[in-house]
């Protein structure tokens, strides 16, 4: 099924979620010390490096190393997001699930969407957080030691090309359901697993490279298995 997932199933899949929990917007918050920030340098205020103009989009300035990030967990959920290059295409990421920072590193152990161009929606683990390769995806995936900055990283590469000319804006869908994640560029499949780790995490905005561009962050968060206990509805297996 997986392998003929579109612009409108993921549509189908973001209802559920919206349905369970409503909908946050999460670019309405415009007060950066409502965000938490982290980066690779000293003495860098988060004004140096992230802005939202008039329209509510975020500007991100691509240096120094380092993200922008909820300050809130989130399990189960749909995101979409539209980013663009608004000059030379660079690096950047999505940052999913983002958990504990490891000694001596400003990076926190989570799971990233790569942004980077030519590279867009392949999908990493940092610091020993696994992604594992579905069956019959093996040659997709791999594994290695990314130094101490990154830890021991892994996870596949995108399935297509589904990147948009750069200036243009792109749409990214993600889905997060217990060890699943679903991930669409442009409405094309470009990944997918089914065994990640359960546990929530912040959602995070990179910064690396090059000036990048983010609009349109709308959060679908789906029900918790306290809430639907609390209804009297049949507990699932919770996150972790």
């Amino acid at each position: 099924m997986l392998k003929n997932l579109t612009g409108p199933l993921f549509s189908a899949l973001m209802l559920t979620a919206a349905v369970a929990m409503g909908q946050t917007e999460l670019f309405k918050q415009t007060d950066l010390s409502q965000w938490d920030f982290h980066v690779d340098a000293e003495n860098v205020a988060v004004g140096d490096v992230f802005s939202f103009n008039a329209d509510g989009v975020l500007l991100c300035k691509g240096k120094p190393f380092g993200y922008l990030a909820t300050q809130e967990a989130y399990g189960n959920f749909a995101l979409s997001v539209e980013y663009r290059w608004p000059e030379e295409p660079a690096n950047s990421g999505l940052f999913l699930r983002m958990g504990e920072l490891p000694e001596n590193t400003f990076m926190a152990r989570c799971m990233e969407v790569q942004l980077q161009h030519k590279s867009a929606g392949d999908l990493w683990g940092f610091h020993g957080l696994n992604v594992p390769a579905p069956k019959g995806q093996e040659e997709r995936f791999s594994s290695r030691d990314a130094g101490e900055k990154l830890g021991q990283m892994s996870g596949g590469k995108r399935l297509q090309d589904a990147e948009l000319p750069p200036g243009q804006w792109n749409k990214l869908n993600v889905f997060c359901s217990g060890g699943m994640i679903v991930i669409t560029l442009n409405d094309k499949l470009v990944n997918w697993v089914t065994n990640v780790p359960r546990r929530p995490g912040k959602i995070g905005f990179q910064s690396e490279g090059g000036p990048i561009e983010f609009r349109n962050a709308v959060l679908n968060v789906m029900e918790t298995p306290e809430r639907q206990a609390g209804r009297g509805g049949r507990q699932p297996r919770a996150n972790r």
